[in-house]
């Protein structure tokens, strides 16, 4: 004789835990989501790294600081590094430190 009575609470606890995972993966696909929408986020911090490195680059073969930054698509403004994306709109500051 089975004891059918303990096999219910373990169908709900697993039914459970497997409802469980799967809300957690559905929460992090719907914040991947929201994270690529929004234009600021990791990817606009590698492309200002990526200028940044550009700039010290051109820096390193003996260009000026404003040709350096001319060539990257930047100006330099008191010391900072702009660099104006046109399709989100976003001025991207970065405070340089420039050989005197």
């Amino acid at each position: 004789m089975k004891n059918k009575h303990g096999d219910i609470p373990i169908m709900i606890l697993v039914i459970g835990v497997v409802a469980l995972c799967g809300l957690v993966i559905a929460s992090f696909f719907i914040s991947d989501i929201n994270i690529k929408a929004k234009p600021f986020g990791v990817g606009l911090v590698e492309e200002v790294n990526s200028n940044v490195e550009k700039f010290y680059f051109y820096l390193n073969l003996g260009d000026s600081n404003e040709v350096a930054a001319e060539k990257i698509g930047a100006k330099i403004e008191d010391d900072l590094l702009v660099v104006k994306k046109s399709n989100n709109f976003i001025s991207i500051n970065y405070r340089l430190l420039l050989p005197q």
